[in-house]
């Protein structure tokens, strides 16, 4: 499926605009999906497995608990995808210098996180009927994690572009090297003179 978009991203290209290797694009698309999966799973998971455990519903915490061991092995694969992401070459971008610090913290709450939900996951499954006081503040601690992940991610992507295609090609050309748009006047010319 994946190997099936990345032939119709490249024959649906332009000409004029490089195109980063196959390989790459499958591998930046394994990311964002990864990542909504741990997000999706593992919240709902818990409160599946909190609500089941309050209101007394053994059917709840089973599929809550299924749920979010489904979200740490997608965590897992987010993290991995990421870190892959990372060291996968790319064009050189004007705002590599913001997007150092900024991927530093992401990279590592990401491993941290990882971390925490691996040990979450482990207690969980020794865990039968009611859940501890404790277990329910870890996993509420590390869902504050992820809303800061996701802040940092967000940061990553929609301020500064990274994994984003055109805006890595873009900000690597010249300033000169500005394609126009139709109808999109001539810096300098004069409004109706058409120059």
């Amino acid at each position: 499926m994946l190997f099936l978009s990345g032939c119709a991203a490249r024959s649906y290209a332009q000409d004029d605009v490089p195109v980063p290797p196959l390989e790459a694009g499958l591998l930046l698309t394994f990311h964002p999906i990864c990542v909504h999966f741990a997000l999706a799973l593992t919240m709902f998971g818990l409160a599946c497995d909190w609500a089941g455990s309050w209101r007394q519903h053994p059917q709840w915490q089973y599929a809550g608990r299924l749920s979010f061991f489904a979200g740490v092995v997608a965590t897992g694969l987010a993290v991995l995808s990421g870190w892959i992401e990372q060291e996968l070459p790319r064009p050189a971008s004007v705002f590599d210098p913001q997007i150092r610090e900024v991927l530093f913290y992401h990279e590592y709450l990401g491993y941290g996180l990882l971390g925490l939900f691996l040990v979450l996951a482990i207690v969980r499954a020794r865990i039968h009927g009611h859940l501890p006081t404790v277990f329910i503040m870890l996993s509420v601690l590390g869902l504050g994690g992820f809303i800061v992940q996701g802040y940092l991610g967000g940061e990553l992507v929609y301020r500064y572009g990274a994994g984003v295609r055109a805006v890595q090609i873009l900000s690597s050309r010249p300033a000169g090297g500005h394609k126009k748009a139709p109808g999109e006047a001539t810096p300098g010319a004069s409004e109706g003179t058409g120059k």
